[in-house]
């Protein structure tokens, strides 16, 4: 029989403006003082919920690599970039890619932008939910891949 299975969809904390961050490109922008803050917030309120992810699947980035870092430094596990996340692949594939990367693990961390993780979120639930800045949801499937149930984190 196959296990409960847990996606937890992140959307990057908040991030500094190129010009504020002084750099040329989107990719670089790293997270502004409050993102740091919001990275750090939200991977507490995962360690209280006592998932033990396996796995973290970040968009190349900057700004989604530093939340996930701050994840993974709370859970004491690696993370991956994943090209797929990086907000430019159709919302269907990237939907499509979580969940096949959801069979190799039980409880899989995935951190992206927005409107690519809202979308996502719709096709997994379909439900609509904008996600702010390093807000989070919990998406936990039961042993038929049926959504049993959603938890939101702000």
């Amino acid at each position: 029989m196959q296990s409960r299975k847990t996606l937890i969809l992140i959307r990057h904390a908040h991030a500094l403006a190129t010009y504020v961050a002084g750099v040329n490109a989107d990719a670089e922008r790293p997270l502004s003082p409050e993102g740091l803050q919001k990275a750090a917030q939200t991977a507490g309120q995962l360690a209280r919920l006592a998932l033990n992810p396996q796995k973290i699947l970040t968009s190349p980035l900057l700004r989604a690599v530093q939340t996930a870092q701050v994840v993974a430094d709370t859970f004491k596990i690696p993370v991956e970039k994943a090209t797929e996340l990086n907000g430019f692949s159709p919302d269907e594939e990237v939907a499509e890619f979580l969940l096949s990367q959801l069979k190799q693990t039980n409880v899989l961390i995935a951190v992206g932008h927005n409107p690519n993780i809202s979308c996502v979120y719709h096709l997994l639930t379909k439900q609509v939910c904008p996600f702010s800045a390093g807000q989070f949801a919990v998406l936990t499937f039961n042993e038929n891949n049926a959504l049993e149930k959603t938890v939101f984190g702000e």
